[in-house]
């Protein structure tokens, strides 16, 4: 199994965090807010602000790097161990996505709210994706009632 993109990654954290930052604000994000992991000073989860429609959401995109450190380590990646290398490949991969999407938005298909839904704030501590999967919402498989 051949490892996963980024984890040759020689960008420092705090770059890829700026650039994910400055991208946010041109697309039209109005607050900016780091979660830090108690202790280490790690930032644990990216949140900012987007206005979609005649609202004003709020969004939280979360760093799992301890959950990547053990992909790292099943895909045998030597470094896996060594902790501000997987913070460093984390951040890379979250950067990739959400230019990704960015680029998504920027050809008009979809609004910036479809792009970052299941990040969205319901309240001060969970995401629209975390309360569905703990309150057990089922979702419908897509076809009309009748």
């Amino acid at each position: 199994m051949m490892p996963m993109k980024n984890y040759t990654t020689k960008v420092p954290a705090t770059r890829s965090i700026e650039a994910i930052q400055t991208a946010l604000v041109k697309h039209g994000a109005t607050g900016m807010l780091y979660e830090y992991e108690p202790g280490t000073g790690r930032i644990a989860a990216l949140r900012f602000r987007l206005p979609l429609h005649e609202h004003t959401v709020s969004f939280a995109l979360p760093v799992n790097w301890r959950q990547l450190q053990r992909v790292l380590q099943e895909q045998k990646v030597a470094r896996w161990q060594e902790e501000g290398y997987v913070y460093r490949v984390a951040w890379r991969t979250i950067h990739d996505w959400v230019m990704a999407q960015l680029a998504f938005y920027e050809t008009a298909m979809v609004e910036m709210g479809q792009l970052f839904l299941p990040f969205a704030m319901v309240n001060e501590r969970e995401t629209l994706y975390e309360k569905v999967v703990a309150r057990k919402f089922l979702l419908s498989d897509g076809r009309q009632e009748h």
